[in-house]
């Protein structure tokens, strides 16, 4: 049965097929009816009227606007059960745990969703957001947060005249002599670990390679910005920034300057709250590079063209001074790869006195035929044992995307808990969050925003 809904309505066990036009919906669940809103997914500057979705994101409002928190995306073609102990509902969506095993059933079909309530005793009803409050909600909570990236940055998000740069970088490096939560190696420097103190949500970035958008994205969305400010969360970028991946692309190093200058901003906006773990690209090298383009080269010959040579020292003394490990009792992440060789906690706090390890952590990948020096289930054990974390503990990696489709891979290797991520796909970026006690994949669609950015007042 198809209904034009202009009211409250309420759910039974026939089909209800809904073209939702476009606007949102409630969906009030449970015996205590609590309330989801179920919303298109669409860019953050198209009108709600004028355009057709065919993507929904399901989510509690009462977390959703406040706090870091998650979401169901419905896309089209897809089926899901509400219920009690169905997935990670109660994590992603707040779902009442006093609802039936399978309470509701929705189903997109081409934009069109389709509801039956399972459990009939206690039922669900749905309703229109119709006012003008609810239809731009989102564009405008988005919207107030690219406002506040572009005060951090302060003002538009281009390239810096050289002597900011210099004094930015500087200003950074200042700040790495005395990192936060990084207990101190045997010269009494930061080591290579950082411990995110436990009550602190941390949320985790893989490889952007110049996808300055696709940080935007993760930025404006959720609860992530507000988090940091008080904070009690912080972002890890598991390192290579720099280099663009694009085909014809991979000499063009200014997207490089614009990254590293907006991630700079936002350390020193947020120097407890943002990290950044050495990556393979994060170096000079002449081994670094991409079907046969040197970008290791290029990158320290751009730096001193465009910034000169003692900014590309100041650089050079970032990458030093950087950490290889971040972990919590929630999840272990570095670059590539847990270490092969044998470690320990000690060895991975002075591993500026180790370059075979240092290379291990930034370049190994997973084994495989042609890579038998890789890593597998082994190392991952041995990973979680030197940081004494639970054994189902997520490890989290970036460095080797799985397939050319997504942005994130979960239990890669067939290694339970063991997750890659990769922030540079064209269109999506995925983002490891902890939601309660866990650590869940929350994907965003990828849109341009620096344009956007620079065009507000």
């Amino acid at each position: 049965m198809e209904i034009d809904l202009n009211q409250s309505y309420r759910l039974a066990e026939k089909k209800v097929r809904l073209p939702l036009k476009n606007y949102p919906v409630q969906l009030n669940v449970g015996q205590s009816r609590s309330d989801l809103h179920i919303y298109p997914e669409r860019p953050i500057n198209q009108p709600m009227r004028d355009i057709h979705a065919e993507n929904y994101i399901i989510f509690d409002p009462n977390q959703y606007y406040k706090t870091i928190s998650g979401f169901i995306r419905l896309s089209s073609g897809d089926k899901i059960i509400l219920g009690k102990n169905q997935g990670n509902q109660k994590n992603l969506i707040n779902l009442p745990q006093n609802l039936s095993t399978r309470h509701l059933s929705i189903e997109n079909d081409a934009g069109k969703l389709i509801f039956k309530s399972i459990d009939e005793k206690h039922g669900a009803c749905i309703a229109p957001l119709l006012k003008d409050k609810d239809l731009s909600r989102i564009s405008k909570w988005r919207m107030a947060k690219l406002k506040r990236i572009g005060a951090i940055f302060g003002g538009k998000i281009e390239r810096l005249p050289p002597d900011d740069a210099f004094k930015t970088i500087k200003q950074v490096n200042k700040l790495l002599e005395s990192e936060a939560y990084r207990a101190k190696d045997s010269r009494g420097k930061p080591g290579g670990v950082v411990e995110i103190p436990a009550g602190m949500s941390t949320f985790l970035i893989g490889d952007l390679h110049t996808k300055i958008d696709n940080l935007l994205v993760v930025l404006s969305q959720n609860g992530f910005l507000e988090a940091m400010k008080k904070g009690r969360a912080c972002l890890v970028i598991l390192g290579d920034a720099v280099h663009n991946e694009e085909e014809g692309e991979l000499e063009e190093m200014e997207s490089s300057l614009l990254i590293m200058d907006f991630i700079f901003k936002l350390k020193i906006h947020f120097p407890n709250q943002v990290f950044y773990l050495r990556g393979n690209h994060d170096s000079f090298s002449e081994e670094i590079g991409k079907r046969g383009v040197p970008q290791g080269m290029l990158w320290e010959r751009t730096l001193i063209a465009e910034r000169g040579e003692a900014y590309k020292d100041e650089m050079a003394r970032f990458y030093r001074r950087l950490p290889y490990v971040a972990y919590s009792k929630r999840f272990i992440a570095c670059h590539a790869a847990p270490p092969v060789s044998s470690i320990t906690l000690k060895k991975l706090i002075n591993i500026n006195d180790n370059k075979p390890l240092m290379n291990e952590l930034v370049n190994n990948r997973l084994r495989r035929p042609n890579k038998p020096a890789g890593y597998f289930k082994r190392e991952i054990k041995k990973f979680r044992e030197c940081f004494g974390v639970d054994k189902e503990t997520p490890v989290i990696v970036g460095h080797t995307p799985m397939t050319d489709d997504a942005t994130m891979w979960s239990d890669v290797g067939d290694i339970p808990n063991h997750h890659v991520i990769y922030a540079s796909h064209k269109d999506w970026v995925g983002v490891m969050v902890q939601l309660g006690h866990k650590m869940l994949p929350l994907v965003y669609p990828a849109e341009s925003l620096v344009p956007l950015i620079n065009s507000l007042d």
